[in-house]
């Protein structure tokens, strides 16, 4: 150890001249750039920091986070710091040998490292840490006057098929008495994160990197608003809000600006102040005031790059801004623990009012940051905010009879847009807080519940662009037309993933059949091709990995960390081998080839055509022979070197139902054994299991266990809320929506009431003692999470697939039995939204569709129905999209009527779909003895033995 810390420290008295901007990284800030560490006049370096009761875990780290420059206490386990003693450091990457740090009271801590010596150490003092010896600027003191609004607001659009603004929004609000966390994306680069009745926790606007904005504070004629001591906090589609007995408070982040409204409000008119946590040193910031604004000029020093420099702050109404002690406001220091060195900024009204808005603008320069807040003041933004909220939950409508259902449908959509950002292009976000960049494989599995189905199409669009626009030109490289695996700056991308670029194929054909986008389609036809010769060269003649290995059978190889299942022992060896076949990515790569087909003919490209049909069909000739087991009826995760199938389940094998979008790669009865063997295995009610509890390598817990790492339990047990998206894609298929409803209405209660409200996470334990009371783990939010759950209720419980390519549009209801009525808009085209309308009642259901025609090419669209009529029998309908169409269903008759003249209809029988008559859900074997429990360290033991070839990237 002491040789690690001489390469490191061993400059001496030389070291001050080579030490780069260090930062902490840890749970208290996302593991982003938020807090760095200053260098002090005793030449130590500090930084300050208001933390609540809990366990927090960081390094210390520049910021690219190099081996040099990561500094930790131990090589490989977690160290604690001790308030007042210095601890020494190394310098040492890796994962769980964090710092951890677990105040016993909440409020301002200072930490300190010190580069005397051979040794640095890191010392944690209860209190806040002021240089006195650095000037300060004048305080702020001023006033500002009112704007006038630009004439009177936009009025609300209210569709005939929704409920007003006002009743939705109150549908939709989650409202507790309780503390609970909740987000906001900016649409920008940055989202705010926070929790309700805290302060210490209350929140902050993080930006790419860095943060300005944190929590607020509010008076009504003097008197503080206590958080801690709210009637309630409710989330509301729009904002946060705190209710107080007279009064109420509030915060949107308004989305597509790096705009913040923050608002009180009396049921009379009173003095009302509002005043916002701001991480803008005294002494490092200088002030510029206008009639209307101040804007408040960060240092270099303390502003991160990607942090804004500049913070501007208007209001609704004329107000006194002045910058006030914390000794005059003892509760702002021992409730809201503003700290003594930053800017505390009052802003209160000049005559009593019954709202205050007060709107904080960030940008890079003066000039933006003021007119920002001067536009944001004059067009009433956190108006023109609700009414985009609502007007994008009612352009893809869903409303049932089911409200829990309807709620968790709509929040899922909502919070989808949290990781809508425009960094480097449009993209979406993994998650938060630790996955704020863009991952190829999440953002196209997310795409579909994110964009398409809210008819978002031209970000759709510009998303697919963007991540074709950074396709492996290179035709020598292994990695040649493959788009990247993530994005996390223009300059920090890679692209070890076999899956991220044919998931784009398949949601750029799903784009072109909701949009009808034709020029699209010969657009990206060159980047799809040149994505299916980087396969042909490097991974169907060659495995890439094994020079004697020759792939003649058309399935893709792959090395065994480049599926969806990526973790990595120290980034080199997988934790859940699958390669060099598994199962999903052969599904992807035979819809890549159908995807190819269908634009091809569309650009008359036969030759390619009659190549990759013929590949196609290969493709799935061996995939039956080769990953299928006929006697047992079971199908391979994935064919090991030699094309030895491993029968591990796991839940891959339903994406091979559910990726295909017009041509099946399964026959119809393996894959209903293919649902039975996942779904009696797997899928507990909460969610599906990575793993069978069987498998000598289950792990029934993910984090926090002292038995082993947690990224052995990745996708070894652990659920992923992503993937009940294909499990309920694969039931509905087969008609077990009662079964597929009972995960989404488990679901629905996690989305509403557990974790991070109006979202879901990444993860949660395979087993669970309380299923009220979930143990979430991984991030707080997760992107694909919330968008599957929204994707399921548009194209799996209404059956909806446009395929405007084929002039289409398929209908095929899968309503849960408890839906007795619904209404519903779907969008596609340019445009254009068909409306659906049902409703049961004694045997008999009634079905209205209509549809808006705003471009001219959808009238030649045919409308497809294939409505149940009942157990036995289904009505298959074809219509001309026309403005009217009625369907009446007595399924104790078996009477199909319709008033189109111009439909055609039959009734056909129905599958049997016998193998899945008694479809269970698997249960938890507590009892069972796992080898992960029993054995420290199992898994890592077992794949330090088996040799496997390290994948570097």
């Amino acid at each position: 150890m002491a040789q690690r810390m001489l390469c490191l420290f061993c400059f001496g008295n030389q070291l001050a001249m080579q030490i780069p901007t260090l930062y902490l990284k840890g749970t208290f800030n996302g593991w982003g750039l938020d807090t760095p560490l200053f260098k002090e006049q005793d030449g130590s370096y500090r930084a300050n920091l208001c933390l609540s009761t809990d366990l927090y875990r960081f390094k210390i780290s520049d910021s690219d986070g190099t081996k040099q420059w990561t500094l930790s206490g131990h090589e490989s386990e977690a160290t604690l710091c001790e308030l007042e003693q210095a601890m020494p450091l190394i310098n040492t990457q890796g994962i769980g040998n964090d710092l951890l740090l677990s105040p016993a009271v909440a409020g301002q801590y200072s930490l300190k490292v010190q580069f005397g010596s051979s040794t640095p150490t890191i010392t944690v003092t209860r209190g806040e840490y002021n240089d006195l010896s650095t000037p300060q600027r004048e305080p702020i003191n001023t006033r500002l006057i009112e704007v006038e609004t630009e004439g009177t607001l936009p009025l609300w659009q209210h569709p005939e098929f929704a409920m007003p603004h006002n009743q939705l929004f109150q549908e939709l609000t989650i409202s507790e008495t309780q503390s609970f966390p909740f987000v906001f994306g900016d649409n920008v680069d940055g989202y705010y994160h926070g929790a309700t009745y805290s302060y210490v926790n209350g929140g902050k606007y993080r930006h790419h990197q860095g943060w300005v904005l944190g929590t607020f504070a509010s008076y009504i004629n003097g008197n503080f608003n206590n958080k801690l001591e709210a009637e309630r906090a409710s989330l509301t589609p729009c904002g946060i809000e705190h209710h107080y007995e007279n009064s109420r408070e509030s915060l949107s982040l308004i989305q597509g600006s790096r705009l913040v409204s923050l608002a009180v409000s009396s049921n009379k008119p009173s003095a009302l102040s509002l005043i916002p946590e701001l991480n803008v040193p005294t002494t490092h910031s200088k002030v510029h005031i206008s009639d209307s604004n101040i804007v408040i000029e960060l240092n270099p020093q303390v502003c991160p790059d990607g942090c804004p420099r500049f913070v501007a702050i208007a209001s609704n109404h004329a107000v006194h801004a002045r910058e006030i002690s914390l000794d005059a406001h003892p509760e702002l220091r021992d409730l809201v623990q503003l700290s003594e060195s930053n800017a505390k900024l009052m802003l209160t009204t000049s005559d009593e009012q019954t709202e205050l808005v007060v709107y904080l603008g960030f940008a890079e320069t003066l000039e933006t940051a003021s007119s920002l807040v001067n536009q944001a003041v004059t067009n009433s933004e956190h108006i023109l905010h609700q009414q985009r909220i609502y007007e994008f939950l009612t352009h893809n409508y869903l409303w049932t009879n089911d409200l829990e259902y309807n709620r968790a449908v709509m929040w899922s959509r909502l919070a989808s847009r949290t990781f809508v950002s425009h960094e480097f292009g449009t993209g979406i976000w993994a998650g938060l807080p630790w996955f704020k960049d863009c991952w190829g494989r999440d953002t196209f599995i997310a795409l579909s519940g994110t964009s398409l189905v809210n008819g978002l199409f031209s970000e759709a669009k510009e998303i697919i662009e963007n991540f074709a626009s950074m396709q492996m030109l290179d035709e020598n490289s292994a990695n040649y037309g493959r788009i990247p695996n993530r994005v996390t700056s223009k300059t920090n991308i890679i692209y070890n993933t076999t899956d991220g670029t044919p998931w784009m194929i398949r949601e750029a054909l799903e784009y072109i059949n909701y949009s009808g986008d034709v020029a699209f389609a010969k657009a990206i036809y060159p980047t799809l091709k040149r994505f299916i010769t980087g396969v042909e060269k490097h991974y169907l003649n060659k495995d890439g990995l094994n020079e004697d290995y020759l792939n003649k059978d058309s399935l893709m190889a792959h090395r065994h960390p480049d599926t969806w299942m990526d973790a990595k022992m120290d980034g080199m060896i997988p934790w859940s081998p699958r390669g060099p076949k598994a199962n999903d990515i052969q599904a992807l790569w035979f819809e890549s080839l159908n995807c190819a087909i269908q634009l091809a003919i569309l650009v008359g490209d036969s030759e390619s055509e009659k190549s990759w049909t013929i590949q196609a069909e290969k493709v799935k000739e061996n995939f039956a022979t080769k990953f299928w087991d006929d006697k047992n009826h079971r199908l391979a995760d994935h064919l090991s070197q030699g094309d030895v199938p491993d029968y591990s389940v796991r839940p891959n094998q339903l994406m091979t139902i559910s990726i295909p979008q017009k041509s099946q790669l399964n026959q119809n009865e393996r894959e209903q054994y293919i649902v039975k063997n996942a779904v009696e295995t797997l899928l507990f009610p909460w969610g599906i299991c990575s793993l069978q509890q069987e498998h000598v390598d289950f792990h029934p817990y993910h984090d926090n266990q002292a038995m082993y790492h947690k990224d052995a339990a990745y996708h070894n047990g652990t659920i992923w809320g992503w993937n009940a998206g294909f499990t309920i894609t694969a039931l509905n298929k087969f008609k077990k929506q009662d079964l597929s409803y009972q995960l989404s209405k488990n679901l629905a209660k996690q989305i509403l009431t557990q974790g991070c409200r109006g979202t879901m996470s990444e993860n949660l334990d395979a087993y669970q003692l309380d299923d009220r009371d979930l143990v979430e783990s991984g991030t707080f939010a997760q992107a694909w999470s919330v968008s599957e759950y929204a994707r399921n209720a548009q194209q799996d419980y209404l059956g909806y697939c446009p395929r405007l390519l084929d002039k289409e549009i398929h209908l095929t209801p899968n309503l849960p039995s408890c839906w007795n009525e619904l209404v519903a808009t779907l969008p596609f085209g340019k445009g254009n939204q068909l409306r659906l309308a049902f409703e049961s009642k004694n045997g008999i259901c009634h079905y209205e569709i209509q549809s808006n025609l705003e471009d001219t090419v959808s009238p030649e669209i045919t409308l497809v129905l294939t409505i149940d009529i009942n157990h036995e029998s289904v009505a298959v309908i074809s219509t001309p999209l026309t403005q009217s169409l009625e369907i009446m269903i007595d399924s104790h008759q078996q009477q199909v009527t319709v008033n189109d003249k111009k439909a055609q209809f039959e009734i056909q029988s129905k599958p049997s779909n016998s193998i899945l008559r008694d479809l269970q859900f698997a249960k938890p074997d507590f009892a069972r003895q796992h080898s992960s429990l029993m054995s420290k360290d199992y898994l890592l033991n077992k794949r330090n033995k088996q040799k496997l070839s390290a994948a570097k990237d």
